[in-house]
């Protein structure tokens, strides 16, 4: 896609508070039932037609978003959209199970979330998730990326998971951490603030170990930590995504974030707030590294080596 529009984005956020992307559900359904996962306890309105969601994609293109992320429900249960996507913005990452496989779309980067290794990822997302997913994994023509939700339900097999995924054909692993909605039943799956800065200091000997296959930097863990810089962002009012990206559910219908409406801002785990606040509060040349490999932007490869710890 468009180097060009990539670098828009880029500036657009050194120099100005305007949105750049859209993170849209574009379907409710999904053939997992997750046990952390809230989409699928809600009730749902419809979802717009492929023609709607994709007149919807193109009028926020025309409007300036160049950039956007795809989730569900599960992604390739709906593939004209994820095609579309693919050619109407300069970047977009579109998150799925690893179940259904990865169809080669141009400008697109597929995201597969897993939990854990074989074992734990299965108790939370059903038995024989683990090795479908892996399956595809192998068999994709471009190297995927991982994201893994670190909870109450996978919190001690961190470093196993890494070293799974370091065997197979993958571009880097992402993590965050379990945002519980407010007054939700599922805020036991939250880990304590204590236990995350715990495990935020495992993550960078993590990455010691393994180089920057793992996707989280010193100033990403920062953004993180009740120590660091987390209380300057952890309210609603002060979140990056309410200024940068514009939220949809399937029903085209406008929502405050991607963890839904009731998000516990007080609990964010996000991944995309870290990367975004550890990249530019203050500017951190390692953490717009793993920016640019989400966007794909060419020769990012050639200074990777420089940059690993």
């Amino acid at each position: 896609m468009s180097l060009l529009g990539k670098t828009v984005i880029l500036s657009k956020w050194l120099f100005t508070q305007r949105p750049t992307s859209l993170a849209i559900d574009i379907t409710h359904r999904c053939n997992l039932k997750c046990l952390h996962c809230y989409f699928w306890r809600e009730e749902h309105p419809g979802e717009l037609p492929d023609s709607e969601m994709i007149a919807l994609m193109k009028t926020f293109r025309k409007r300036g978003l160049r950039a956007a992320i795809l989730y569900g429900g599960e992604p390739t249960l709906r593939p004209e959209i994820c095609r579309a996507a693919g050619e109407i913005f300069d970047a977009c990452l579109i998150f799925t199970n690893g179940t259904n496989g990865f169809a080669e779309i141009r400008g697109a980067k597929w995201i597969v979330s897993l939990d854990g290794p074989e074992r734990v990822n299965d108790e939370i997302r059903g038995i024989g998730v683990y090795r479908r997913a892996v399956l595809e994994i192998r068999r994709a023509k471009s190297p995927p990326l991982i994201h893994m939700t670190i909870s109450r339900l996978n919190m001690g097999c961190v470093e196993d998971f890494v070293g799974c995924m370091a065997e197979l054909p993958i571009e880097g692993i992402g993590f965050s951490f379990f945002t519980p909605a407010v007054g939700g039943a599922d805020s036991g799956y939250a880990l304590t603030l204590m236990e995350r800065d715990r495990i935020l200091t495992q993550l960078l000997s993590i990455r010691k170990k393994f180089g920057p296959i793992v996707g989280i930097t010193p100033a990403m863990v920062r953004q993180l930590r009740s120590d660091g810089a987390f209380f300057s962002w952890n309210r609603k009012e002060l979140c990056p995504v309410s200024t940068r990206v514009r939220c949809f559910n399937p029903a085209g219908e406008a929502k405050f974030c991607t963890y839904g409406d009731s998000a516990d801002c007080s609990r964010c785990g996000c991944a995309a707030v870290a990367a975004y606040r550890g990249a530019l509060c203050p500017i951190d040349f390692r953490t717009m590294l793993v920016i640019l490999a989400l966007m794909g932007m060419p020769g990012r490869r050639l200074i990777t080596p420089f940059l690993v710890r």
